[in-house]
């Protein structure tokens, strides 16, 4: 029963060292490169065939996978000079994968043993591609109006695209910190300052020539409109002028009429509220209120008695109206 029971077992470890050494599995982020007696055989992507896949055993056929992940590779804090002559501290980073497409998996192979021994090749070439920076200005850098970065990071992008040859696939790059020496950190931040003076203090003398322009602009626009009401005014001035003549000419006719309506509508304006006067009835208007049957044409001023029976000095007549202001 003993030796069944290590049969089986045998047969068991058999079975499973030859299913080891003829299977493999493919993940779906993986390229598996086969090679037999050493020969690139074939290449299995997971994108497409993802699975358990078999090989002939032990020596004949051989696997290697690499992972087709995004992969991140960041460079060390790196000196470099702008054109404009500043030291810049800047760090960048690069992501990268295994290029799939055509014949890029087993330039891989060929190129490198591991992804991590193709990163670390990598690292040493983007760290020269950073010299790519050195042609732009510390101000097209850290961006604003002559903000620049999004080009470096495509030229420092373009710097590694020369490593497709050996199924890299460079996706993006880009500048991941910029620093500043102290000394240089002030020198540019005075500048700036400077530049930021000069900007604001051409935008005032901007502003002072337009408010200038527009109060010029409004000031003969409003000298024009009252030269042009003065003329309309005198127009008009004319015109009515024109017109009383008509009237005083029909006036002149008959003057004593003419000075009864005056005093009328002078008498009128006086008392059109309440108002009480005391004035002597021989002046003018009021002589209009003296009716004691005395002639319009040539009005005669009555006389009171005095107590005595002689004549007053000046008669006077008390006028009050009680017309109710409107």
């Amino acid at each position: 029963m003993s030796k069944l029971i290590a049969i089986i077992v045998g047969f068991l470890l058999l079975a499973s060292l030859v299913l080891f050494t003829t299977t493999y599995t493919v993940s779906f982020h993986e390229v598996v490169i086969k090679t037999r007696f050493g020969q690139e055989n074939s290449v299995v992507r997971g994108e497409t065939d993802a699975g358990l896949h078999f090989k002939l055993p032990f020596f004949i056929d051989r696997t290697v996978n690499f992972d087709t992940r995004l992969q991140l590779l960041e460079s060390p804090l790196e000196t470099i000079q702008t054109a404009d002559g500043q030291q810049i501290v800047v760090r960048a980073f690069l992501m990268w994968r295994v290029d799939t497409a055509g014949d890029g998996p087993l330039a891989f192979d060929r190129s490198y043993d591991s992804t991590k021994q193709a990163g670390r090749l990598l690292l040493d070439q983007f760290r020269d591609s950073l010299s790519v920076l050195s042609k732009y200005s510390f101000s097209e850098l850290v961006g604003g109006r002559e903000g620049r970065l999004a080009e470096a990071e495509a030229a420092l992008l373009d710097q590694m695209m020369s490593v497709r040859g050996n199924g890299v696939l460079p996706v993006t790059a880009g500048v991941s910190q910029l620093l500043l020496p102290p000394k240089t950190t002030t020198a540019v931040l005075s500048r700036m300052y400077q530049t930021r003076q000069n900007l604001s203090e051409a935008e005032r003398f901007k502003g002072q020539a337009e408010a200038e322009r527009i109060r010029s602009e409004a000031k003969t626009m409003a000298e024009t409109i009252r030269a042009f009401a003065e003329l309309r005014a005198e127009e008009i001035r004319a015109e009515g002028n024109e017109k009383a003549r008509e009237y005083l000419e029909k006036l002149r006719e008959d003057e004593e009429f003419a000075i009864y309506l005056v005093h009328l509508d002078a008498l009128a304006q006086m008392l059109d509220k309440t108002t009480t006067l005391v004035v002597p009835t021989n002046l003018a208007p009021f002589d209009l209120m003296n009716l004691g049957g005395v002639s319009w044409a040539q009005p005669q001023r009555p006389v009171s008695q005095a107590p005595d029976g002689g004549a007053a000095d000046e008669p006077v007549a008390e006028v009050a109206s009680e017309t109710e202001p409107s």
